[in-house]
């Protein structure tokens, strides 16, 4: 709830939401298609090391696993994912959307954010298991100001889509106005 306040303020002042939706990786057919270890789009990475044996992937449209939308997931038992702004620079994490990779329940997934190489947020999502169908999970207000998330592809499995973020220097603007909210709440 609190993040969701931050959100509607910091867009209210100015500040723009991207997501990152993975819609230019949508293929009509029922395969599984790797797309390597980096995938940018608007101005972020995701990547995961290329020590791990398998790339990222997504879901033809036709595949049965397909959540309904182009998502991205890890192929990789354990393999780590990052989000990062090309240029080094801090933002404001909202939203993502996660579902189960292999319709098999509940799946939960556990996000940290760094600021200058420390842990300064964590947060934890776990889906209904609903089969193929993607939820959205919203951050609380320590990720308004990071500069790197990272989470871990572990069982039962998951799949991403619609990462919604607000890019610097927005975010340090809406981690201003989050103090203010906060200031309010307490009185």
């Amino acid at each position: 709830m609190k993040i969701t306040v931050l959100a509607v303020a910091g867009i209210a002042a100015g500040a723009s939401a991207q997501v990152i939706d993975f819609e230019a990786l949508e293929m009509n057919d029922a395969g599984i298609h790797n797309w390597g270890y980096v995938y940018q789009e608007d101005g972020f990475t995701l990547d995961h090391p290329q020590s791990e044996p398998f790339e990222f992937a997504t879901f033809g449209t036709q595949e049965s696993r397909y959540p309904g939308s182009t998502a991205l997931f890890n192929n990789t038992v354990n393999g780590e994912i990052n989000l990062r702004e090309d240029n080094g620079n801090a933002f404001g994490l909202l939203s993502i959307d996660i579902s189960n990779l292999n319709n098999n329940g509940p799946v939960t997934v556990n996000f940290t954010g760094f600021l200058n190489g420390n842990p300064v947020a964590s947060d934890s999502f776990t889906t209904s298991g609903s089969a193929n169908g993607l939820e959205t999970f919203f951050f609380n207000s320590d990720f308004a100001n990071v500069d790197h998330v990272q989470w871990f592809q572990e069982g039962p499995f998951h799949q991403f889509d619609n990462i919604t973020l607000i890019p610097a220097p927005a975010s340090l603007a809406l981690l201003g106005m989050g103090g203010l909210v906060a200031t309010r709440r307490r009185r």
